[in-house]
């Protein structure tokens, strides 16, 4: 086995990264947002909507419904159409601004208004142009994990299944009463479902295929139910009028990084940023082997084939799934879940081989999990004997191996006590080398010669709230350990078991913080360079989002549940080396700007050494670093040959 540690030969400066930054309610109940009465916006590029008020984006639509009256005032007859254009090269050389509108709804109570165009200063173009500032000139490589679409978006029309995805439209409704010439008008910018063909990455415009529902019979009780905005069929590639399929670019904000990325790297006539491009877990009936998984694939590639069409060699890799890979027995008939991912890569490898729909694109392919260096040829138990001869299966169709590798609660302890990382960093007895060199290993011999590359998915320590690693800490346990953290922790939580006390947060406080987070990233930047292994660290901006606002949790009490590393008080969304100060509101009444976090309550404080950052709306906010000890720019700089390495202390 030949193990190498980055494309180039040596590692940079490398980032987890998710494009969510701000904080939304997560679901309908949620008491600060009742009915869910707002809509969330997913940075979505605005598009060229109105066809009288033309605006440099993406993508334009428009639906147009026509009631035809009879002359008793009764609906005669309904017809429907929509048209859906997608231009990737539009926002070329555009400003920032143009690379960040968005349209969205408020509501008063329960009644939405009018759709207003905005200039979102925490866009995906925003956030990774912040990036490249901050890194000033040196190179940054981002590992990202999704492409825009998800499980969710999905419909079933008839007997046929769709990618359905939201798309701020232009809905225009033409009332023409008996014999009138012209009609009355009525236009308003909508989000609107547009169909898209699954398995297809060539389609042709197709807009008489609308699906038009209606209820009743013409002039008597005629009412119209839906319009089904299905505007493409699928084509192959050299049929007239073929485009890539626009679902493909129409996701959520993770569809937009690539091609973000390519063009801040085209506006710097470099290549600042180098992507590899992730995607999700999409698992239907036990398996990632499905349509809807196939269709996240081909989003991936197609967005990192138009993003180097643009600046060659923005996307470098495409990452399949994130840590689905691990040693879990075969349920009937349906493969393991590492042989799922296997086929998966076989099936992204012959998109791109010759006669494939991306031949030539040359993506490394990859996997992220963190149980790779659990194979064991040697093992007697069957289930891991089975995940290693699935390892030894996937190496020889993937080119790069992800491990998550996180520190032990022991660890953590020991950089509480001692204010340093040597527990897990040091370079002979530290977890991390430790567990390096057995994955190295493990991987070498299963490898049977062939060439692979093991990279870092994941490493990182959070600033805040309680990490899955809080010494003592167990999921959902309502007896912990005497004596550990997760008990001192435990011991003030507050009457009704959804608050905890003083004590309690600053418990928790002695391990997660802004110093001993600066001290672990110098010492994993630093142990980078040293051991030449590529890193990703996890993870570039905090995602508040993942500290659950609504509790209970699944499955558990609301004493587990604001106890758990997920829950209100969770460290999960604070593992950001930025942050972004822009809060979606929770309130359906009130536009006021609200603290993130209603279930942080005021004694949780996001930077327990200084004060809180200056709240906005989630569209006017600043992003900031977290970590006035960490040297960023000197960081990046130091992975760049020919740059003298800063001497940095431990988090000094």
């Amino acid at each position: 086995m030949i193990v190498v540690p980055a494309a180039a030969g040596e590692p940079i400066m490398g980032l987890a990264y998710q494009p969510y930054v701000g904080q939304w309610s997560a679901t309908a109940d949620n008491p600060f947002a009742p009915g869910r009465l707002y809509t969330p916006t997913f940075n979505s590029y605005r598009g060229a909507i109105s066809a009288t008020e033309q605006h440099a984006g993406l993508w334009a639509a428009r639906r147009q419904v026509a009631l035809h009256f009879d002359r008793e005032g009764r609906v005669s007859r309904i017809e429907a159409q929509g048209v859906l254009t997608l231009d990737l090269s539009a926002l070329r050389d555009a400003s920032a601004s143009a690379w960040s509108r968005t349209y969205f709804k408020h509501f008063e109570g329960p009644t939405p208004q009018t759709a207003v165009s905005l200039d979102h200063r925490g866009s995906v173009y925003r956030q990774l142009a912040f990036l490249v500032q901050e890194a000033d000139g040196a190179p940054l490589t981002l590992s990202t994990y999704g492409t825009g679409f998800d499980l969710g978006y999905w419909r079933r029309l008839g007997e046929e299944d769709f990618v359905a995805l939201p798309v701020w439209a232009e809905n225009r409704v033409d009332f023409f009463a008996a014999d009138a010439a012209t009609p009355t008008t009525q236009t308003a910018i909508d989000e609107l479902d547009v169909y898209f063909p699954p398995e297809a990455t060539f389609v042709v415009p197709a807009p008489d295929r609308v699906i038009l529902e209606t209820t009743g019979t013409a002039g008597h009780d005629l009412a119209l139910a839906a319009v089904h905005l299905r505007l493409f069929e699928p084509a192959h590639r050299d049929a007239h009028g073929a485009v890539l399929n626009p679902g493909f670019f129409l996701g959520d904000a993770n569809a937009q990084v690539a091609l973000a990325a390519a063009e801040i790297n085209a506006s710097a006539g470099a290549t600042r940023l180098t992507i590899k491009q992730g995607v999700p877990n999409i698992v239907l009936d036990g398996t990632l082997n499905n349509a809807r998984m196939r269709f996240a694939i081909r989003s991936a590639l197609a967005q990192a084939q138009t993003a180097n069409s643009r600046h060659p060699g923005t996307v470098t890799h495409l990452i399949i799934s994130n840590e689905y890979a691990e040693s879990i027995p075969q349920v009937g008939d349906t493969p393991g879940p590492t042989r799922q991912v296997t086929e998966m890569v076989r099936f992204a490898r012959a998109q791109m081989a010759p006669g494939g729909d991306f031949a030539g694109l040359g993506l490394a392919i990859g996997v992220r999990s963190h149980a790779f260096r659990g194979a064991d040829a040697d093992s007697t138990d069957p289930a891991i004997r089975r995940f290693t001869q699935d390892v030894r299966e996937l190496i020889q169709v993937a080119d790069v191996l992800m491990e998550n590798i996180y520190p032990s609660p022991e660890a953590v302890e020991q950089a509480r006590a001692t204010g340093h990382w040597d527990a897990f960093f040091d370079r002979e007895d530290g977890e991390l080398s430790i567990q390096w060199r057995r994955l190295e290993t493990s991987i070498e011999g299963l490898a049977d010669g062939k060439r692979i590359a093991l990279m870092i998915g994941e490493i990182g320590h959070p600033t805040n709230g309680i990490a899955f690693n809080l010494p003592g800490y167990v999921v959902g346990a309502r007896s912990v350990a005497t004596g550990s953290a997760f008990a001192r922790v435990r011991k003030h939580l507050a009457d009704g078991d959804t608050r905890i006390e003083q004590p309690g947060i600053d418990a928790f406080h002695a391990y997660f913080n802004t110093a001993t987070s600066a001290a672990f990233l110098t010492e994993a930047f630093r142990w980078s360079r040293d051991n030449k292994v590529q890193i990703h660290a996890f993870e570039a901006f905090d995602e508040p989002h993942k500290s659950a606002q609504n509790i209970p949790l699944a499955g558990l009490g609301l004493a587990e549940s604001t106890l758990n590393h997920g829950g209100s008080y969770g460290a999960e969304g604070f593992y950001g080396i930025f942050r972004y100060t822009g809060v979606a509101g929770f309130s359906a009444t009130s536009l006021r700007p609200i603290r993130p976090g209603a279930k942080l309550v005021d004694p949780l404080r996001l930077d327990p050494e200084g004060s809180d950052p200056q709240w906005a709306s989630q569209f006017t906010g600043q992003f900031q670093s977290k970590l006035p000890a960490f040297d960023f720019r000197g960081t990046a700089h130091a992975f760049v040959r020919g740059t003298p390495t800063p001497e940095l202390g431990h988090g000094d």
